[in-house]
Order: structure tokens, then sequence, then C-alpha cells
């Protein structure tokens, strides 16, 4: 559905959009932060993140007319926003963030439920960026090791190593990054080695995929002790997730699948 050139740019907006946000207020304290981390809870059972329909309305909005670029197929949404109401664009905004009849908006508007879903997940993502940046100065991360993310307990879509061989799994709804044992599935949690390994495909490191048997789950994984421009700082993740779609190719014709086998 999502092209990089259309990924690339989105981000660009999105980052320009989270310095906008405003931030949860008041801040949990540092005592109820490490309270809640020791009791495995995320961080999101302190504090909501503050999502103003209304902004998110409009993010969208922008949002579809640039998905909408060369895609015929998402016009009658970019177009219908563009000219709907400010009443009507916030009751999407709700039925996309409160859980609501999204398909009803989406034959409304004459396009696939899955897009109007995935365009309500990136808008959604700068706000639950900027929830998480101001959460991450009172909270202790370094005491959370488990895989689910500390702030918002999404599950990791990317695993990093970095120049020091510490490991960190990145979320995909806040970009959080938090710590994690090496030695031990990512999906699951299991610290059975023999349980976990490793798939790698010519032309894609230092990418390789990380494969579990107990679980049936994959995560893939950059590898920056090899050095280049991967191993800068602030390579952007989400970004390189759809760079390897090869990976995921790989990872499921063996018969793995992001988050474990279905149940």
């Amino acid at each position: 559905m999502q092209s990089l050139e259309f990924l690339a740019a989105w981000r660009e907006r999105a980052r320009r959009w989270q310095e906008q946000l405003p931030e949860p207020a008041p801040l949990p304290s540092s005592a109820e932060a490490e309270a809640a981390l020791a009791r495995g809870e995320p961080l999101v059972h302190l504090v909501d993140p503050p999502v103003d329909p209304d902004r998110f309305a409009a993010l969208l909005t922008e949002l579809a007319v640039l998905y909408a670029e060369g895609r015929t197929e998402a016009r009658p949404l970019a177009d219908g926003l563009a000219a709907a109401p400010a009443a009507e664009q916030r009751a999407l905004a709700e039925a996309l963030l409160d859980g609501g009849d999204v398909a009803a908006w989406a034959a409304r508007y004459g396009v696939e439920e899955d897009m109007l879903l995935a365009l309500g997940g990136l808008v959604l993502q700068p706000f639950m960026a900027s929830f998480a940046r101001a959460l991450r100065r009172v909270a202790p991360l370094h005491l959370w090791r488990r895989t689910r993310c500390p702030v918002c307990g999404a599950a990791p879509d990317l695993c990093r190593i970095d120049s020091d061989n510490i490991r960190h799994l990145h979320c995909p709804r806040c970009d959080t990054q938090w710590e994690h044992h090496r030695l031990t599935c990512a999906v699951c949690g299991t610290d059975d080695v023999k349980q976990v390994s490793i798939l790698t495909l010519a032309g894609l490191e230092p990418w390789r995929v990380e494969v579990c048997d107990l679980c049936g789950g994959y995560i893939k994984t950059l590898d920056q002790r090899h050095g280049g421009h991967l191993a800068m700082p602030r390579v952007d993740l989400y970004l390189e997730d759809a760079r390897t779609l090869q990976l995921d190719l790989l990872a499921e014709q063996e018969g793995y699948r992001r988050g474990g086998r279905a149940h």
C-alpha cells in the first residue's frame, strides 16, 4: 500500500507535526513511573495521550491529500475530507480513535476500510511520539526488559544492536526504543537459545531476521556494529522496515510470522 517515497514524505511531516503537539499534563512523577514499570505496566496506564480529535482530523486530511498523489484509488478520500465540514471530519477522527464504525466511513468516502485504518494509524504516530518523548524524561526505561513497549504497550517491529553490542527494540506506534536481552526471542521472550536462529539474505547486510521455533515469530534486526550509514544514531527504523521487505518475505516463506503463530 505504502511506497517508500510516500513514507519518507510522511515521516518528514510527522516530525514537524510532533513538534507542534501538546504533551500530557500533568506527567506522572519519576517514582510513579518507576513503580508502574516494576509492576510490568506500560506508562500509558498512568496517563492518557493527549489526542485532540480536531487536530487529528486536520492531519488526516493533509495526509490523505499526500497519499492521493498518484493514487487514483485514494482520491475520493482526499477530495471528500477536504470538502467535508469540520463536524464530519471530527466524527471520522473519533471513529478512528475510539474504534467506531470505520467500515461505514470507508463506504461513505468510496475507499477500502484497510486504507482508512492505515492512514489513521499513521496520523496517530506523531501524537504517540510526542507523548512518549515527554514520558521518557521522567521514566527510568532502563528498568524495562519486556517484549512490549514500556510507554504504550505495543509489540516491537524491529531490533537493532548498537556499536556497544546492546540490543534495542523499537516501537512502531510511539518510536520508543528500549534495551532488551540479547539471547532471547523478541516476540515471546524465551531464553532457550536452541529455539532461536538467524536468517540472512545476500545484499541486505547488516540486516538479518531472528526467528523463533517456539512461538513461530520473527523480528528483523539491524546490526550496527558493522558501521556505515545504518550505524548512525538517528537512522529512521520505520523507513528501514519498509526498505527491507525482502526479509519479511524470507521469514514468511520459512513459515514464520510477525507476532508469532495465530492462536
